[in-house]
């Protein structure tokens, strides 16, 4: 009996000496990432369904007056599309609503037909993103609710991207709807649904349905979305950049983003995911298997499957497989990986944006609690900007359309104070920033725009991004 005791006493140490060993693995690994002292967010990693990292970095202000701390509330982005999700499934469950319905049957001054709520679900309706419709539709002077996307939507959507179910299209729109459904099915503003149904229930007494800009917001604790200005060389609360005023009159919107929340309220939702408390076992298996399209092929892209506001890689209906989303708007970059398998669960929230990407952070953290070899992750590099003169400015500005597919156009832009905004066709405008007089990059994202003269003229530009280089030839 003493040995079997002793045996089981050995087997507890190594336990806890193999969790000490991921632990000051992963601190290492943050550590690494934070020689600038520039990292801000919240981070978690739980193993085996214990917590064994917790931590966080920098400040929610510009100002670097308030640490983040455990209280500190992020703005999700598109990890709330798996709350708007489970708010739907709920009332799925109860008998309200029906996956097959036709949302025709809740909105009925729209002018398009055929397409059902499992589309809005799966990002299959063919209806077109609110972010990169015509600026001229939106009221700018106000911020805007989710009645005004509908009424947009109603007015001025006349037909759709595609069949729906004939393929995949990320489209927030899709999620402004699903919040709206869960409104008039439910009979409650669409806020006060979530608290009562799934935060509360929960023991998420620290996320709410949230709008920053609204004259009543409570921002105690609120980690302010922040972006790097390449050319003060310091980070900046976003509503200072031109090119993303779309925060300020879109903060109205909820249900493809619009959830602020914490790491330990996050965790509080995995617990709650864990233990089926918020919907059946069978219904959330649901939300995280894979549906086909019209012609029986798998809904997929780029190598993902995508359920009710989750992504995964394993077809197969399997519970324990893992799942995640991903979320990414001005001054915010988050996502939230499950693992039922093994328990494991990670968090990652960051107010600052050009500081890391998450698909890299969370291989790595996946690769310390397999106990295999970590990659090296690199920081994202902070350039400095240069100031180009009035002239050199106007050569840049004008339309280019891509060699390949000319419907696709790059639109050079500058305001009055010479900052210059780069817009892809069918997204929005972003501000992009001299490196030379030839050379523009991004903040936002890790890319470049390289100009090219011919009888010193501006005749083309070249996009470099994920590897790739796509020319884009001048055309005014």
């Amino acid at each position: 009996m003493r040995k079997i005791f002793l045996t089981i006493i050995g087997l507890i140490l190594l336990a806890h000496t193999y969790a000490q060993d991921k632990t000051s693995r992963i601190d290492s690994l943050f550590e690494s990432l934070n020689t600038d002292s520039e990292l801000s967010g919240a981070f978690m990693v739980v193993d085996s369904g214990k917590v064994i990292f917790e931590k966080y970095f920098g400040h929610e202000d510009a100002e670097k007056h308030n640490k983040i701390n455990a209280l500190s509330r992020f703005e999700l982005a598109s990890v709330s599309k798996q709350f708007t999700a489970m708010a739907v499934m709920q009332l799925e469950e109860k008998g309200k609503l029906s996956f097959e319905d036709e949302i025709n049957k809740y909105f009925s001054n729209l002018k398009f037909k055929g397409v059902k709520i499992k589309n809005l679900l799966r990002n299959t309706s063919g209806i077109s993103e609110f972010l990169a419709w015509d600026p001229n539709w939106i009221d700018k002077t106000k911020i805007n609710s989710n009645a005004d996307i509908l009424k947009i939507v109603e007015d001025k959507i006349d037909t759709l991207l595609f069949t729906p179910g004939e393929k995949y299209w990320y489209s927030n729109t899709n999620w402004i709807l699903l919040s709206l459904i869960v409104e008039k099915v439910s009979g409650q503003p669409f806020s006060q649904y979530m608290e009562k149904n799934i935060f509360k229930p929960a023991g998420m007494i620290n996320t709410s349905v949230f709008s920053a800009r609204s004259p009543k917001s409570n921002l105690k604790n609120y980690a302010k979305g922040l972006a790097y200005d390449a050319k003060s060389k310091s980070f900046k609360s976003v509503d200072d950049f031109p090119s993303y005023r779309y925060v300020q009159y879109f903060d109205g919107i909820n249900g493809p983003y619009g959830i602020a929340s914490t790491a330990q309220d996050l965790l509080k939702w995995n617990e709650a995911l864990y233990k089926n408390s918020l919907l059946k076992k069978e219904k959330f298996i649901k939300s995280i298997s894979v549906d086909t399209l019209n012609d029986g092929k798998y809904i997929q892209f780029s190598g993902l499957y995508y359920g009710n506001g989750w992504l995964f890689t394993d077809s197969t209906s399997n519970e324990n497989k893992m799942h995640f989303h991903t979320g990414g708007y001005p001054g915010y970059y988050s996502i939230i990986v499950r693992e039922n398998k093994n328990q494991r669960y990670f968090i990652a929230l960051l107010n600052k944006w050009n500081t890391i990407n998450v698909y890299p952070l969370t291989s790595a953290i996946d690769k310390i609690l397999q106990n295999q070899q970590v990659p090296k992750i690199e920081r994202e590099t902070l350039s400095e900007a240069i100031v180009l003169m009035e002239f050199q400015v106007k050569q840049l500005l004008g339309t280019y359309a891509y060699e390949k597919q000319t419907e696709l156009k790059f639109d050079i832009t500058a305001d009055d104070n010479g900052n210059i905004f780069a817009q892809l066709t069918g997204q929005q405008s972003i501000q992009v920033y001299p490196r030379s007089e030839l050379e523009l990059f991004y903040t936002a994202v890790r890319a470049d725009l390289k100009f090219s003269k011919e009888n010193d003229q501006i005749n083309s530009l070249t996009l470099f991004q994920n590897g790739q280089e796509l020319k884009f030839n001048k055309i005014k």
